[in-house]
């Protein structure tokens, strides 16, 4: 297993990824090697036990967790083998590893973690090379984990040494990246490590035009689908023309339905009587609930993404007002919400919005 592997749970009815690593528990008279998973709401799990990253830290201190286990204690890998623990030496320690699993949690968030964070405020030294910046990037150096230290530049030429010499002090002698050679930090050595920051903010930005020459690489989401209507649907209605279940004529093979959602379960069946059922349905969840019951044709996991496809395009090409809905949502990112389907649901591939965002595209270069 490497440093760690992605994991996830249920939480309010979504689904909350993680990351996870494997770490000793501590369970009286032996230990145990189990999965330490943290989470993108910050919450921390190992074995039964729930908790957070002062817990973590507090476990970690009463030796509930550990990550070198005493020589010869009774150890046990569930569902795997037992024995005595062997002679372990960990090159990390509990503050090193609370250190990495904080990164994966700003990952799992898309927010910078702490190698990106010392990152931009190199960048904002170099910029501006003020003693109030440089301490900021010392604060931020140090702290990320200290292994983790000489990748922080993502160089494998230079590991961290331009950062060294930026927070060493003139005249001080510090270590080369080869063992055994040293730098002497003076203002000449200073001044080309800043270079180093503002050519390499040079190149970025040069890169993040290209990237986004054709438009934005990532656009505000928006979410659609979820709602129901006991009483009839809105009238005008608004993004609810976009859901399967919205009654909008589609014809598929010949046969007119009274909605996608009408034709998708009808067309997952190849009995008869099951899809004249399904078809004549009075609203789109009750064709659902009848195509959930009925027989599946065969091969239609792999067909089903097809037969939604064209269902959408068929629906969208014979009612423009709705189109027209479809494309004013923009370039944004649907997210379709689907309470029964994670797999046509944002709660998992969000399957629907990505097609519908498709349609939309394809609907959008008719006016070329």
């Amino acid at each position: 297993m490497p440093d760690s592997t992605p994991t996830s749970r249920v939480a309010g009815g979504d689904v909350v990824e993680g990351r996870q690593r494997l770490v000793f528990v501590h369970k009286g008279d032996y230990y145990a090697l189990a999965t330490l998973g943290v989470f993108a709401d910050g919450v921390v799990r190992w074995q039964y036990e729930t908790t957070d990253f002062d817990g973590l830290r507090a476990a970690f201190d009463d030796g509930t967790l550990t990550l070198t286990p005493p020589e010869g204690a009774p150890l046990f890998i569930t569902g795997t083998a037992r024995g005595t623990v062997p002679a372990l030496e960990s090159w990390l320690t509990p503050e090193l590893v609370i250190g990495e699993l904080a990164d994966e949690v700003d990952d799992l968030n898309d927010r910078p973690d702490s190698s990106r964070r010392c990152w931009n405020a190199l960048l904002d030294y170099a910029a501006d090379p003020t003693p109030a910046n440089l301490e900021i990037v010392r604060e931020a150096y140090h702290a990320v984990p200290e292994h983790r230290r000489i990748y922080v530049l993502g160089d494998m030429d230079q590991n961290d040494v331009p950062v060294r010499i930026l927070l060493a002090e003139a005249g001080e002698t510090i270590p080369a990246r080869n063992p055994g050679r040293t730098i002497t930090v003076n203002p000449e050595v200073r001044e080309q490590a800043l270079g180093y920051f503002r050519r390499s903010e040079a190149g970025a930005a040069r890169t993040r035009a290209q990237r986004v020459a054709d438009g934005p690489e990532t656009t505000l989401p928006l979410v659609v689908g979820g709602h129901v209507h006991p009483s009839g649907w809105p009238d005008p209605a608004g993004l609810e023309v976009l859901q399967t279940d919205y009654p909008a004529t589609v014809i598929h093979g010949g046969r007119e339905y009274a909605s996608v959602m009408h034709a998708y379960w009808a067309l997952s069946t190849d009995d008869a009587a099951w899809h004249d059922r399904i078809a004549a349905a009075a609203r789109g969840l009750d064709a659902r609930s009848l195509g959930e019951e009925a027989p599946r044709r065969a091969g239609w996991p792999a067909a089903r993404l097809g037969v939604m496809a064209a269902l959408l395009r068929d629906k969208f090409e014979r009612h423009p007002a709705m189109a027209a809905t479809l494309l004013g949502t923009g370039d944004a990112r649907l997210l379709y919400s689907d309470w029964a389907s994670r797999y046509w649901s944002s709660s998992g591939a969000n399957w629907l919005g990505r097609l519908l965002e498709l349609v939309r595209s394809e609907l959008a270069t008719r006016e070329w």
